[in-house]
């Protein structure tokens, strides 16, 4: 793995893969990176389909989902000078192709979302952060409204996020244009439907970010290419679409676009969001503490189908998962104008598709 032995500044990131892994290269990768966005890579773990992974923000420990039929979660222990530690722990993730996962912030519970069921699975973790027991201790099965010939809209789970106070998770299910609020308390028992947001047809809402004012919460739309701008009260956990706007500099472009993974700089000022098709990366400015939002620019994504993007701890880099042409690229940032610029050649994965900051250290591989 890696070793601090130099003063240069950089840390780790733990990617992950669609692919089996039977298939040279795929697994949950670990990539160091330095200052200059040089990319290096240290290991891999070989694993089917580890297609998105969440760290614990309390004890450190990476989880992953196997985007399989028969979903897994793995949780594995991780450092930020070495990378993930093995033995992992393995659970039965509860419904079929698992894509997303989070972790509560008290660090108490974990939440995976399912592509193949529109299944929402939550699970208690031990006292070291991995995940307690062989199962979940809750599923609750989304579907959508009957169509013409009397069958059942595919929910198609995406994304299950808990606000930052922790008292609610929002559950995004792309096949029926809808976002589910769920209330919690992690002393008291499950998840409890509290309210369910209908977005205009054919959005198709994928991921989500908490502005951190907490008044606001941007939705990316796989669907139709945009990005929705929904109020959010943290007191009684009402969500409200009130806005929306294009990811792309013309609307009606006629080529496909898919839109995958939403990020917000720290200091809330900026938006970056992957559009799969373009191939680009789209920058926003956000006004008005999350109430509105500008676009910018659209820069080149560094390969193709920008899976997902991830920022640095310090906010100086910001890296892109190109899934379709095994590259993981990295953009310098500047924190003032939210502008990216390449930084240095992409490094070469296998079919990347998640990627995750573990954390910055003094030290090179």
């Amino acid at each position: 793995m890696v070793s601090a032995t130099t003063t240069t500044p950089g840390g780790l990131l733990v990617v992950g893969s669609s692919a089996p892994a039977t298939v040279p290269g795929a697994g949950l990768s670990t990539v160091w990176y330095d200052a200059t966005g040089a990319l290096s890579l240290c290991g891999v773990h070989p694993l089917d389909y580890p297609s998105y992974a969440a760290v614990d923000p309390v004890g450190g420990v990476v989880h992953t989902v196997l985007e399989r039929d028969a979903g897994r979660v793995i949780s594995f222990r991780s450092d930020p000078g070495t990378g993930l530690r093995t033995p992992p722990v393995i659970t039965t993730s509860g419904g079929a192709l698992p894509c997303h996962l989070s972790v509560h912030p008290g660090g108490s519970h974990v939440f995976a979302a399912h592509y193949g069921d529109g299944i929402l699975s939550v699970f208690r973790t031990t006292a070291d952060g991995t995940i307690a027991g062989p199962e979940p201790v809750q599923t609750i099965r989304h579907s959508g409204p009957p169509t013409p010939d009397g069958l059942l809209t595919a929910a198609h789970a995406h994304m299950a996020e808990p606000s930052p106070d922790g008292r609610f998770v929002l559950c995004t299910t792309l096949g029926t244009d809808r976002i589910h609020v769920y209330a919690f308390d992690p002393l008291a028992g499950p998840l409890t439907g509290h309210r369910t947001v209908r977005l205009p047809s054919g959005r198709g809402p994928r991921h989500l970010v908490f502005h951190p004012s907490g008044r606001y919460v941007h939705v990316v739309n796989e669907l139709s290419s945009t990005l929705t701008v929904c109020t959010w009260d943290a007191s009684t956990g009402h969500l409200e679409p009130v806005a929306e706007l294009s990811t792309r500099p013309d609307p009606s472009a006629p080529t496909a676009n898919y839109p995958a993974a939403v990020r917000i700089s720290a200091d809330g000022r900026f938006l970056y969001t992957s559009n799969r098709g373009d191939d680009t990366i789209a920058v926003h400015a956000v006004h008005d503490h999350g109430a509105s939002i500008e676009l910018l620019t659209v820069v080149p994504s560094g390969g193709s189908w920008p899976r997902d993007l991830a920022l640095s701890p310090d906010q100086r880099l910001l890296f892109c998962a190109n899934q379709r042409s095994d590259a993981l690229a990295a953009f310098h940032r500047d924190p003032s104008s939210g502008h990216l610029a390449p930084a240095g050649q992409p490094i070469a994965l296998t079919a990347p598709t998640s990627v995750l900051p573990i954390g910055g250290v003094s030290g090179a591989p």
